[in-house]
Order: structure tokens, then C-alpha cells, then sequence
């Protein structure tokens, strides 16, 4: 299975309010409440989540226990940890304390992957208000951000672990040239420091020429060449 990843349309999401807020939307953020303009959500970290949102609901039913790219995670880890990281987003949101451990992949999907997904989807856009995106957090590295400036950064793991999911299930994604170039430089700015901290992988040689989707790829340790 094919599929193109570009700007969302109305009820793509199945959540109120993302898609027909982007009518109002600007060149770096789109503008989102429950279908009335007002609170500003960046808007490439809204069609990372599409994009993610769209591979996740065309994985067959046989193939959530698919391996992923991602080294001991089936399609379903892959699944519920992306789901846990809007949880993060959610409470980060309502300035409340992150858990000390991860939770369980799997739980977190539950039984059905895509109604996890679009419920805690649907929690974390309520929270996100306009005081909770200017709300002032740290970052693992101790960087002093706001939520929105966070959220501006995020479709660089979203869109990795949109591949892994693509690649779990069979099916092949290609993202918008300006998703992949925005997310390419955040992460050559920051892979290296979560490599150093062992949660990215060695980074793969692509030959010259590579496209940026696959040099975005290649520098979180996966071979998107098929090499």
C-alpha cells in the first residue's frame, strides 16, 4: 500500500476541530478550536499527526505484531509508544508531572490501536489551550522551552515512527518536501545528542544524491534504502 502524506482535509482526523481550523491557519502553525479560529497549534506538528493517524488506520488486522524497524518492537509498540507520546504532550500541557518510568507499549494501544489513539488524540488537543502552549517547560536535555516551540520540533519522531509503522505493515509512505525539510534540521541539530544518550542509533551512509526523507531516516539509525 501507497501512501502519499500531505496537508489534511476535513474529517481526516476524526477529531473536531483539527482539520477545519486549518482554513484558518498561517504559514508555521495552524489555528485550531473546536472549529473556531483562536489557538494557534503549530501546524506541521497537526499533519505529522494526520500522517501518523493515516498509516495507523490502514494496518491489517494480521499485522500488528509485525516486527518494526525499531529493534524488539512489533507494529503495535510502535503504535502505543507513539500514543504515549501525546499522554506526554497532554500532561506537559496541564503543567503536571511526568511518570518516572515508561509505560507498557501494548497497554497503552490496548485492543484497539486506532480508538487509543484518536481518544488520547482527543484529550491532548482539549489541553491544548493557549495558556498551555505558552506555558514554559525543560526538556530532557534541559533546554527551557514552550509547549508550542516543543510541539514545533516534534514531527521529526513522529514522522520516523510513521515509517516504522509503514514498513511494519506493508505499507510505503512518502512526506510533504516541507515536513522533511523542516524535521531534517531539528534533527541534525539534536540526534546527535540523543545518540550520545543511547536512545538513537548509529547513523547509516546513504550514498550522494539521497533524498532528505531517507537522510532523515539514515540519522536515526534506520536503512531506508533497503540496504
Amino acid at each position: 500500500m501507497y501512501i502519499m502524506l500531505s496537508r489534511p482535509h476535513d474529517q481526516r482526523s476524526g477529531v473536531p476541530g483539527w482539520s477545519r481550523g486549518l482554513e484558518c491557519g498561517r504559514s508555521q502553525s495552524a489555528t485550531i478550536r473546536a472549529g473556531r479560529c483562536g489557538v494557534v497549534i503549530p501546524e506541521r506538528f497537526v499533519r505529522a499527526l494526520d500522517g501518523f493517524e493515516a498509516v495507523l488506520v490502514a494496518v491489517p488486522p494480521d499485522r500488528w505484531l509485525s516486527p518494526s524497524p525499531c529493534e524488539g518492537w512489533c507494529a503495535i509498540d510502535v503504535a502505543g509508544h507513539v500514543t504515549a507520546g501525546l499522554l506526554v504532550v497532554e500532561l506537559r500541557a496541564a503543567g503536571l508531572p511526568l511518570p518516572q518510568d515508561d509505560p507498557d507499549w501494548r497497554e497503552v494501544a490496548g485492543e484497539d490501536p486506532v480508538a487509543s489513539w484518536r481518544a488520547v488524540r482527543a484529550r491532548m488537543t482539549a489541553e491544548l489551550t493557549a495558556e498551555a502552549l505558552a506555558r514554559r517547560i525543560t526538556l530532557g536535555f534541559g533546554d527551557v522551552v514552550t509547549v508550542s516551540e516543543w510541539l514545533e520540533h516534534s514531527p521529526v519522531e513522529l514522522l520516523v515512527h510513521t515509517w516504522d509503522l509503514a514498513q511494519a505493515t506493508g505499507q510505503e509512505v512518502v512526506f510533504e518536501a516541507d515536513l522533511v525539510a523542516a524535521a531534517l534540521e531539528t534533527a541534525r541539530e539534536f540526534a546527535s545528542r540523543g545518540r550520545a544518550a543511547g536512545k538513537v542509533g548509529p547513523e547509516r551512509v546513504l550514498p550522494e544524491g539521497a533524498a532528505d526523507q531517507e537522510r532523515l531516516l539514515a540519522l536515526f539509525g534506520r536503512t531506508p534504502l533497503g540496504g
